[in-house]
């Protein structure tokens, strides 16, 4: 049966649902009360009835020590104290002690005044005899038989009161039954009003209307704790929402460059007829135009596959050391050509926890960087450092190049950012503004932290602290240090 209810009340509405329990609840405490106040109502009027019993008997007993042996003036007090309670029904007995009556009032009941001189010796006080209740006491009396009293009431009576305090518990019952409901749709509509609060808002909510939040009460309840959960998801939506579309937008500004020069160059090549070197160097600016918008293009679904939940990594042991001389190895060419002098600088295991093609990349952006801004004559330095295991490693990677102004520290590793158009020397200035942004979400999804220290004119220095690796199973590298001094050019910095 309550399975067939739930299953019942599961198409309704919360506050239907509420309503329903709460009235039964109201309706089920109400009908235990009433059982109990009956039960409780009807033992003290029972208790209440036999103590004026007793004090009735006690009277008697008083009396006839003091008149006794006059047995009729025993007998006219007991018909004057009858007399007294005649309206409330009450009947008295005087009893010898084999049992025959000596007196008894008019509304003593035969069943009573028959009854068996055997339980005269009895030692309970209160006797129940089928509707009749009554106090027996044995009245000694020195030199003489004793006497026994009987005062008692027909029950009838007694429920008769009872009977009229149930019927005034069953009008607040039947009222309070007729109010639980209405009462429980109330509070059951003042409970949900928070929860269509929040399902209003979340209808009102559309992509590009996300600035609606639900309203904090300030009670500190779990209604309050969902608003504020679900106001912070709104949030999180909303800057991604925001991120996403200031990252087209800049996607779309960093490539419109490219494809007009691109554009631009065709259309002349189509149009006009050119000199075989002019052709060549037309060319060759349009290769150096797609190269770029290949790389703007890479760096985009790099940050886009870091940006995705769904992108699977690798966090294990790293050998940064290993990666750090492979990426030395690889920019030593461009170093010599532009005249900069590239070390490595590597001590302890150089063990970190991360994923190798990451970390590759981290290392190949910030070396490109580097020398990128060094003038001819400089140094590049990548220096690793086998911290305690509370730090991990820390990876530098230091130039001497043009440094970066004060204003612009906070915002190089935005995506897109560009800084002072003045630290380009002879490079090409085309920056898709990436590639540190790229470092920031490699090292972040490894679990470390990427910071930068520069001084214009003196150099930067870039610090990246990952987390550290498991332990090696192989013997630790020895200190490499690598110099090659090279001639080039600078760029803008990513």
């Amino acid at each position: 049966m309550p399975s067939r209810v739930i299953n019942a009340l599961r198409g309704t509405t919360l506050r239907t649902r509420l309503t329903i329990w709460n009235a039964a609840v109201v309706l089920l405490i109400t009908a235990v009360t009433l059982l109990a106040v009956r039960f409780a109502a009807r033992r003290a009027i029972y208790a209440d009835a036999d103590l004026e019993f007793r004090a009735a008997t006690r009277e008697i007993a008083l009396a006839v020590r003091e008149l006794d042996p006059d047995e009729s003036a025993v007998v006219a007090e007991m018909r004057r104290k009858a007399q007294s309670h005649e309206e409330r029904g009450w009947f008295m007995q005087l009893l010898t002690e084999q049992g025959r009556t000596i007196w008894q009032s008019d509304h003593c009941p035969a069943s009573v005044a028959a009854f068996p001189p055997a339980y005269l010796d009895r030692e309970e006080n209160v006797v129940q005899v089928g509707p009749y209740r009554y106090v027996r006491l044995r009245i000694e009396r020195p030199g003489r038989p004793a006497y026994h009293v009987r005062v008692g009431m027909f029950t009838a009576l007694l429920e008769e009161n009872l009977a009229r305090l149930l019927r005034i518990l069953l009008t607040v019952g039947l009222a309070l039954s007729m109010l639980a409901p209405l009462a429980a749709f109330w509070l059951a509509g003042r409970a949900t009003r928070p929860l269509a609060d929040i399902l209003h808002t979340a209808e009102r909510l559309r992509p590009t209307r996300l600035g609606d939040r639900l309203p904090i009460r300030g009670n500190s309840d779990e209604l309050d704790l969902l608003s504020k959960t679900i106001n912070g998801l709104l949030d999180s939506v909303a800057s991604h929402v925001d991120q996403q579309e200031q990252f087209v937008t800049d996607a779309a500004h960093e490539l419109r460059g490219p494809l007009a020069a691109l554009q631009s160059s065709l259309e002349v090549a189509v149009s006009q007829d050119q000199a075989p070197a002019d052709r060549q160097e037309l060319l060759t600016d349009m290769l150096e135009a797609a190269r770029h918008l290949s790389k703007v293009a890479n760096d985009l679904l790099i940050l886009a596959e870091a940006g995705s939940v769904a992108r699977p990594t690798t966090h294990g042991p790293v050998d940064v050391g290993a990666i750090s001389r492979q990426a030395v190895a690889m920019f030593a060419g461009v170093a010599e050509e532009r005249g900069l002098a590239l070390s490595l600088d590597a001590t302890g295991s150089a063990l970190a926890a991360g994923d190798p093609v990451d970390l590759r990349r981290l290392l190949s952006n910030l070396l490109d960087n580097a020398i990128r801004f060094t003038r001819p004559g400089g140094r590049v330095e990548v220096k690793l450092v086998d911290a305690p295991a509370s730090s991990g490693l820390i990876l530098t990677v230091s130039d001497t190049g043009t440094g970066i102004a004060p204003r612009d520290l906070d915002h190089v590793f935005d995506r897109f950012y560009k800084a002072d158009p003045a630290r380009s020397h002879g490079g090409s200035g085309r920056s898709g503004g990436l590639g540190l942004a790229i470092c920031r979400s490699i090292v972040e999804s490894s679990g470390g932290t990427i910071g930068i220290a520069s001084r214009l004119g003196e150099g930067t220095t870039v610090t990246v602290r990952l987390p550290a690796g498991l332990p090696a199973t192989a013997s630790p590298q020895p200190p490499q240090r690598a110099a090659v001094p090279l001639v080039g050019a600078a760029g803008h910095r990513r």
